[in-house]
C-alpha cells in the first residue's frame, strides 16, 4: 500500500540525515539539529578541533549532546501506523511476539542499563532513577555476546567441517584401498588362471612325450622278441645238427 503524503512528511522529520533512516535514540546537538546517537559518535573532529555538525558544518561538543525522547517515540508511533495501515480491514494491530514492552510506559525496551543489568524504553532512561546511569541501545549491549556467539558458532562450524573432511578423506582412502583389494584378487585370480593354463598344457605335453616313449619301448620290445626267438630257433637247429654229427662214428665225419 502506498505511504499517504502526511506520513511521508512525518518520515522526513524522523529521518537521520547521516544514515538516511529512522532515528534511532534521537539526539540533539548545540545547533539543534537531530541526529541518531551511533551516527554522532562516527563523527570525527576536522584537523583536532572540535566535530562540526554535517549540515551547518557549525562546531558542537559531544558533552552538550542531549537526547530527544519526543523524537524516538514518534518514530514508534509512525512505525506502527505504517504497519496498520498495510493490514486488512478489521484486522487488529498486534505488536510482534518477541517484542516486549515496558511494564510501567507500555513502550518498547529500545536500552539496556550497564548499571542496573535492565531494559528500558526511552521514558525510563531519561527519568531520574537511570539518568545518572549508563544505558546503551540492546543491539550495542547483546554486540558482544552476539560476537562471542558468531566466533563460537564460527568455531563448532570449522570444527565439524575438519570431521567432515576426515570422513570423506577417511571414506576415500578406505574406497581406494578396496578397489586396490579387488584389483590385486582379479589380478592373482587371472595370474593363477593363467599358470593353470600353462601346467594343463605341460602336462599334457609330458604325458604324450610318456605315452609315445611307451609306444616305442612296446613296439622295440615286440621286435626284440621276435628276433630272439627266430635267433633261438636257428641256434637249436644248428645244436641239434651238430650233436647228431657228433654223434656219428669218426671215419664218417
Amino acid at each position: 500500500m502506498a505511504v499517504s503524503a502526511p506520513l511521508r512528511s512525518l518520515e522526513e522529520e524522523v529521518t537521520c540525515s547521516i544514515c538516511l533512516d529512522y532515528l534511532r535514540d534521537p539526539v540533539t546537538i548545540d545547533c539543534g539539529h537531530v541526529f541518531c546517537r551511533s551516527c554522532t559518535s562516527d563523527i570525527r573532529p576536522i584537523s583536532g578541533n572540535r566535530p562540526v555538525c554535517p549540515l551547518c558544518k557549525k562546531p558542537f561538543k559531544k558533552e552538550n549532546i542531549r537526547p530527544v525522547w519526543q523524537l524516538a517515540s514518534l518514530v514508534e508511533n509512525i512505525e506502527r501506523l505504517k504497519v496498520d495501515n498495510g493490514r486488512q480491514p478489521g484486522e487488529l494491530a498486534r505488536e510482534p511476539q518477541d517484542m516486549k514492552l515496558c511494564e510501567r510506559h507500555q513502550e518498547k525496551l529500545h536500552y539496556y542499563c550497564e548499571d542496573d543489568g535492565k531494559l528500558l524504553c526511552v521514558m525510563c532512561r531519561e527519568s531520574r532513577e537511570h539518568r545518572p546511569h549508563t544505558a546503551v541501545l540492546v543491539e550495542k549491549a547483546a554486540l558482544p555476546h552476539r560476537e562471542k556467539i558468531l566466533n563460537h558458532l564460527n568455531t563448532l562450524r570449522r570444527d565439524r567441517d575438519k570431521i567432515q573432511g576426515f570422513q570423506a578423506k577417511g571414506e576415500a582412502d578406505i574406497l581406494a584401498a578396496l578397489t586396490k583389494l579387488q584389483e590385486q584378487r582379479q589380478y592373482i585370480v587371472a595370474e593363477f588362471k593363467q599358470g593353470h593354463q600353462f601346467l594343463k598344457k605341460r602336462e599334457q605335453h609330458l604325458l604324450d612325450q610318456l605315452a609315445t616313449l611307451e609306444q616305442l619301448l612296446t613296439e622295440g620290445r615286440e621286435k626284440f622278441k621276435t628276433r630272439g626267438v627266430s635267433e633261438l630257433d636257428r641256434l637249436t637247429l644248428v645244436i641239434s645238427e651238430l650233436e647228431g654229427k657228433a654223434r656219428q662214428p669218426a671215419a664218417e665225419l
